[in-house]
């Protein structure tokens, strides 16, 4: 992907990192460098870092770092493509792939033609619902629903005939080519040839990713007919356990609420929208993955899961406990009475009731503890096995000391445990699941002079190559430091530090990224001072360490009587004594 590549530098080069990240996280200057809270974890002290001449940033609190394209990444959920093409369409470069692999053009092809297939089919869909005769079923169909004209535009819903070609023949003339079709899981290959609409009979929600594009659908057949409900196959564009219905289209509801009611069904979902409850998405029948949950984070900082109390959603959401910890987002829980989704509750008792319930939400640790104590009971077997189902939220809170004592000392009371029994309990279980960790501390163990040579060259990369000839290898062998200079020479002449950091783990990433949103210790016009003073001392160190080297080899051969390999040495060692001199 070597043009994209240099595309990307074109974009970081012309794109200010703090304009870009001050449109969703407030920062403020603080002597050169931007501060604010950390989008990608709470925190009420601000230790989110912003460095813009380098166009870095690193929060020195959850160790997230990287640069503009990164953090359009991560913060909305794109791909690097799709971050890339967004900031260059905002600050006017025209990006180049002509030069892309033949298999790098061909994903790219492709990605680009299932998301236009979608496109068009979302189009046809939404059409045919709003103005064909033969749609008139669904139309009544999302009355009888409450789902009005303002609602059903906005989010784009179309219906899908009983017919088992009306999309392919509408596409006939376009070109979109039927094998896109096919990759986009629009219609499905007939066994003796031909191929046939995947969705039929179906109400139709576009389901949207992060960057606005159509991914895929979700249908509910309207009449008689199985599955109930169907969703778009596993694409190149559509993974289910990374979409929640509506967060694209209620983003914004949602940050001004400062919370997500997360709900069961895309419908639930409709309602809530119709009942000025926005601020609202819906997984994709399917459990709630970690994913889901780091993406909300980049949204809101709280999220309510409102579920019917009988539903296997539920269950999947207790699943999700540990999720929520590890990533220190605020979830809670609110049970709907037996028989009633959201969608029910809101025709028989109206918003304020759901309002209501949902202001008296019931945090979602102590819900699972709830619902452990009704399964277990509070008898000592109980209470045994109650210890032992809450050790994977332990685990999710290894990283965070006070959340975690906070949590042991909170669940002992309700236990009637002392909490230094439980906490024994879950550090074993800790302690054996745990695996090695090789890099634990390593920056630590760097010797100061390898600390100063690093630092140098990661924030003074052009002077990298020079070093390195001067002996800077050999001297900085063995240890954390050789990791860091491996992949630095590994990447050269392409060496950048935001390079380094996508390629190193654990604490060796933070070290680097950490580097890069500080003041350096040597300022940009005593750089070519300090590499000269840097090169002289490297050549002096590798004269010594070769002249120790001879004078080991020249003892070793007098111990072993060896007169001719002496005299070979000696003479060695006067070359060595002589060069150094001239």
């Amino acid at each position: 992907m070597a043009q994209l590549q240099n595309g990307a530098q074109l974009v970081k080069d012309a794109a200010d990192i703090v304009e870009v990240i001050n449109e969703v996280v407030p920062l403020q200057n603080r002597s050169g460098r931007f501060l604010g809270l950390c989008p990608f974890h709470s925190e009420k002290t601000p230790s989110f870092t912003v460095n813009q001449e380098r166009g870095f940033f690193h929060c020195f609190g959850c160790k997230e770092s990287g640069d503009v394209i990164s953090f359009m990444m991560k913060y909305h959920n794109m791909s690097f493509v799709e971050a890339l093409k967004d900031l260059a369409g905002r600050y006017g470069i025209e990006l180049d792939t002509r030069e892309l692999s033949p298999d790098e053009k061909q994903r790219l092809h492709k990605r680009d033609r299932l998301f236009h297939a979608n496109e068009a089919a979302t189009t046809i869909y939404h059409e045919f619902l709003l103005n064909s005769p033969k749609a008139k079923v669904a139309r009544d169909y999302l009355q009888q629903r409450g789902i009005p004209e303002d609602v059903i535009k906005e989010f784009r819903l179309g219906f899908a005939p009983d017919s088992w070609d009306f999309l392919s023949k509408k596409l006939t003339n376009s070109n979109i080519k039927q094998d896109a079709l096919l990759e986009a899981g629009l219609v499905v290959q007939k066994e003796k040839g031909g191929v046939y609409d995947r969705f039929r009979k179906r109400l139709l929600c576009p389901l949207t990713n992060m960057a606005g594009q159509v991914a895929g659908f979700g249908g509910r057949i309207i009449g008689e007919g199985q599955p109930k409900y169907l969703n778009t196959p596993e694409t190149l564009v559509f993974d289910k356990s990374s979409i929640l219905y509506g967060l694209y289209e209620n983003k914004q509801r949602v940050q001004q609420a400062g919370r997500c009611i997360l709900v069961e069904g895309n419908f639930d979902m409709l309602s809530m929208v119709v009942a000025d409850l926005g601020h609202v998405a819906a997984p994709l029948g399917t459990a709630l993955t970690e994913q889901h949950v780091r993406q909300l984070k980049r949204y809101t900082k709280e999220v309510v899961l409102l579920f019917d109390g009988d539903s296997a959603g539920l269950k999947a959401a207790i699943r999700s406990v540990p999720f929520f910890l590890k990533e220190q987002l605020s979830a809670k829980v609110v049970l709907l009475p037996a028989g009633d989704d959201p969608d029910t509750f809101l025709h028989k008792q109206g918003a304020p009731a759901l309002a209501e319930l949902l202001g008296n939400a019931l945090a979602l640790p102590d819900f699972l503890f709830g619902q452990l104590v009704e399964q277990y009971g509070l008898d000592l077997e109980g209470k045994v096995k109650i210890i032992k189902e809450l050790q994977p939220l332990m685990q999710a809170l290894q990283k965070d000391e006070l959340q975690r004592s906070v949590f042991i000392a909170h669940f002992s009371e309700r236990l009637g445990v002392d909490p230094a029994e439980i906490s024994g309990q879950l550090q074993k279980t800790v302690q054996v699941r745990r695996k090695p960790r090789v890099a634990v501390d390593q920056t630590a163990q760097l010797p100061t002079r390898h600390r100063r040579f690093l630092e140098f060259i990661i924030v003074y990369p052009q002077y990298l190559e020079l070093l390195v000839e001067a002996g800077l290898e050999t001297f900085i062998e063995g240890g954390p430091g050789q990791i860091i200079l491996d992949e630095m020479t590994a990447t050269i002449p392409d060496f950048s530090p935001e390079l380094l950091v996508a390629r190193l783990k654990g604490p060796l990433r933070d070290f680097v990224a950490e580097l890069l949103v500080i003041v350096p210790s040597c300022l940009p016009d005593q750089a070519e001072e300090t590499a000269q003073e840097m090169v002289s001392w490297l050549k002096g160190q590798t004269f010594q360490q070769k002249k120790s080297q001879l004078v080991e080899q020249i003892n070793h051969a007098h111990q072993t009587n060896n007169v001719k390999l002496v005299m070979e040495l000696l003479e060695k060692k006067k070359e060595l004594d002589s060069a150094l001199i001239n």
